[in-house]
């Protein structure tokens, strides 16, 4: 419960409630309802019905994969595209199992005939399979379209940690990054993505590096994957388990992890 009397909400279900998602649901379940009626035109109950079994599936397949493919995106290519077929045969095997998974357990008549079986048999399954794989490609493509538009590198010039000018290469151009507009940096492999008041920018630098050179009086890594600057930390709400939410000036909220929240309970007076 947090100080205003309002629970937590888990940061997942923040990025599942997001408006984007709802419309996306909302034009997946018109499409199914369109396609179901203009086919079969069964009985309204059916309809609905049987849209529920292949959205609902449908809908948990892409919140599983989104976060991964979100991270496939911020590789190289080569490895990015190996891994985005994977993925992606993952993707319909999982949407087909819950599909016929649904269809089992609801059981009854549908403008679509269930088998109970691990799996679905003959063209059913073979159609269901390659439209999961056209399905993944449109959540690739979305999540694409989400990430940062610019690369860029964080030169660090070699000095004291409290004096060291800290300049952004974007091209041929090198501007300041502005230490204090600075919210939290977010580690993605090779990559680090700038959360600032103006904005956010992906640079080709490790989490580790901004560990090492930026002055840790001010700014703390909380998780494995997040450093903070508290100067733009708004509050902090337990998440149990010894774990805290973390509310910043911009941006979602940060999950910080047992130790980071050790770190940041130290500072405490």
């Amino acid at each position: 419960m947090t100080t205003d009397g309002r629970t937590p909400v888990p940061t997942a279900w923040r990025r599942l409630g997001s408006r984007r998602d709802i419309q996306a649901l909302a034009l997946v379940t018109a499409a199914y309802l369109a396609f179901f009626a203009a086919t079969r035109q069964p009985d309204i109950g059916t309809l609905l019905e049987t849209t529920a079994r292949n959205v609902v599936p449908l809908a948990i397949t892409a919140a599983v994969a989104r976060p991964w493919v979100q991270r496939i995106l911020r590789l190289r290519p080569a490895p990015g595209l190996v891994l985005h077929v994977g993925l992606a045969v993952v993707f319909s095997l999982l949407w087909l199992w819950l599909l016929t998974l649904a269809g089992a357990l609801l059981g009854g008549s549908s403008v679509m005939r269930f088998v109970v079986n691990p799996f679905l048999e003959g063209p059913a399954a073979d159609w269901q399979f390659f439209q999961g794989l056209f399905v993944y490609g449109l959540l690739a493509c979305l999540c694409a379209l989400e990430q940062p538009r610019r690369e860029a590198t964080v030169v660090l010039v070699d000095g004291p940690v409290a004096t060291t000018p800290h300049l952004v290469r974007d091209g041929d151009t090198l501007a300041p990054l502005a230490l204090t507009r600075l919210v939290c940096i977010r580690g993605a492999d090779d990559y680090s993505e700038l959360l600032t008041l103006d904005g956010v920018q992906l640079v080709a630098t490790r989490l580790g590096v901004f560990e090492a050179l930026l002055d840790p009086l001010r700014f703390v890594r909380v998780h494995r994957s997040a450093i903070i600057n508290l100067d733009h930390l708004q509050r902090a709400e337990p998440a149990g388990g010894g774990r805290l939410i973390l509310h910043m000036t911009a941006g979602p909220p940060i999950a910080a992890s047992r130790a980071g929240a050790r770190a940041l309970r130290a500072r405490a007076l």
